[in-house]
């Protein structure tokens, strides 16, 4: 048995063992188990990160209560603010609010378009990329698999979104292993990992003792990869699999320290100390005290006295403080604050807030182009099942084009003045392109031609002195082409007389 050498590396699987696995995968020799233990601080750092999203377990929940002071601190906070969750949270909305269009080329049969069309919306694949797109920010990765288990005369195949711990991608064209929970008869509750290949399909299995996985998967199923292509597909954040929030964690921590050491003083009413003279107070009347609810003290000697000692809180200092912890975390994440003037109402100009986005924007443009590439990814394993299994050999991955519009309010009297201006440096079909509310500009000057003719036609018709219209027109038959053949008729037939004279002739006198 191969074990693993336990990987250090909490971002990813280093190079080298992507090698090492696939070495052994290309040899038959692969061992789940040792993969497992390789890619469990990968799986853990990525757990570790989605709980900070959803706020379950931030660092502020290992903050240590002092231990000399145990007996008598009565609170200790551990606040939570969540800024973990509206840094992907905006990002997510900014980038996935309004759903990917999808654009399949007119070289594609109506036939292939539709059953594709009608399978991404029966995956409600808008969903499942909203829920890709969170993991991909949150932690770094997100997974999706296109699922030919189940796949017989009566059932087609799914896409299923795989948590980021529980997949990796060695490589796109050789390998992918994916891990899932399960129950079994004999074993209880079990891990499944899959290794993926183009050729194979197999599945390992260990059992499960409390949280403790043991590393000894063994192979109990092999099938054939209908389609030979992988069918796990990556969204990765950036280059090195960090999440939106990685640079400022301890940012973060730090804001939620000061939030909680700030309430455990109000909480405790320690905005004043109190001083006991002529008697001494030992621990456990002390404790008394912290019990009691009225703060009332009986002092025996009658020298005794009792004073308070007012705490002068640096609130300048606090709010200044705050201040600068909160603005570092949404500049160096690259979020919008909201309650920014340029967003809450203020008079900037559309070009002003522009650049107030521009951070949101380059980070943006980042996941989408990744999120692309595990879309095509993704898109190569549903064609190849169309041409293998549909027998719908007229798509590709490259038939699909992928589109994506951002969600946030934008000026568009100040664009729409821009568009305007530059018409006479830059084509149409660049200029329309400017604005956001148009996905296609090539489609758009195609419907605004055909426009223009139609109101054209309209027009012409408007002044045509021969455009009057007597009677019903028949079918297939304009008022212009009714009009003309009546005069026709008039000029002729009827406009001669019995004796072969016209009107004019019959009216003259003399005649």
């Amino acid at each position: 048995m191969i074990y693993g050498t336990y990987n250090v590396n909490p971002l990813k699987i280093d190079d080298i063992y992507i090698k090492k696995h696939l070495t052994l995968i290309e040899n038959g020799k692969f061992d789940a188990g040792a993969f497992f233990t390789d890619f469990q601080p990968v799986m853990n750092d990525r757990i570790r990160k989605y709980k900070e999203y959803t706020t379950e377990h931030n660092s502020i929940d290992d903050r240590i209560k002092p231990v000399e002071s145990v007996d008598l601190i009565k609170a200790f906070n551990q606040i939570h603010n969540s800024f973990y969750n509206l840094i992907v949270d905006q990002k997510v909305g900014y980038v996935f609010g309004n759903p990917i269009i999808y654009k399949i080329s007119d070289n594609v049969s109506e036939t292939s378009k539709r059953w594709l069309q009608d399978f991404l919306k029966d995956q409600d694949i808008f969903i499942k990329n909203t829920k890709n797109g969170t993991q991909q920010g949150a932690t770094g990765a997100g997974y999706a698999l296109f699922d030919i288990e189940a796949v017989g005369e009566d059932t087609e195949p799914s896409i299923k979104t795989i948590d980021s711990w529980n997949g990796y991608v060695l490589d796109e064209k050789k390998a992918a292993v994916y891990i899932e929970d399960d129950y079994s008869m004999t074993m209880g509750f079990v891990k499944n990992l899959y290794l993926i290949t183009p050729k194979k399909i197999t599945q390992y299995q260990s059992s499960v003792n409390g949280i403790y996985v043991k590393p000894d998967f063994q192979i109990v199923d092999e099938k054939d990869n209908l389609i030979n292509v992988i069918t796990l597909v990556a969204f990765e954040n950036n280059d090195n699999m960090q999440s939106d929030f990685e640079t400022v964690e301890d940012l973060i921590d730090s804001y939620d320290k000061v939030i909680s050491s700030s309430m455990d003083e109000v909480e405790q009413f320690r905005w004043a100390y109190m001083f006991i003279f002529g008697v001494r107070v030992d621990e456990s009347e002390i404790k008394k005290m912290f019990k009691r609810q009225t703060g009332v003290i009986n002092i025996q000697d009658p020298t005794g006295t009792a004073s308070f000692l007012t705490k002068d809180m640096p609130t300048d200092f606090f709010n200044s403080f705050t201040k600068l912890l909160s603005d570092n975390v949404y500049k160096f994440s690259k979020t919008i604050d909201t309650n920014d003037p340029a967003f809450a109402g203020g008079s900037e100009s559309g070009e002003a807030r522009k650049w107030k986005l521009i951070a949101l924007e380059f980070k943006a443009n980042t996941t989408e182009a990744y999120f692309k590439k595990g879309l095509k990814n993704l898109f190569a394993a549903i064609t190849a099942y169309m041409n293998l299994k549909q027998n719908m050999k007229d798509i590709d991955k490259n038939d699909v084009t992928i589109q994506f519009t951002r969600t946030l309010p934008v000026d568009l009297g100040y664009l729409a003045d821009v568009v305007t201006k530059i018409t006479s440096i830059v084509s149409d079909e660049t200029a329309l392109g400017m604005l956001p509310v148009i996905d296609d500009p090539e489609e758009e000057m195609t419907k605004r031609r055909k426009e223009q003719q139609e109101k054209a036609k309209i027009n012409a018709q408007m002044f045509d002195p021969y455009n009057s219209s007597f009677g019903e027109v028949e079918d297939g038959e304009t008022d212009g082409d009714r009009d003309v053949l009546e005069e026709t008729e008039e000029a002729t037939s009827k406009g001669d007389d019995e004796k072969g004279k016209s009107k004019s002739e019959k009216n003259t006198p003399g005649a």
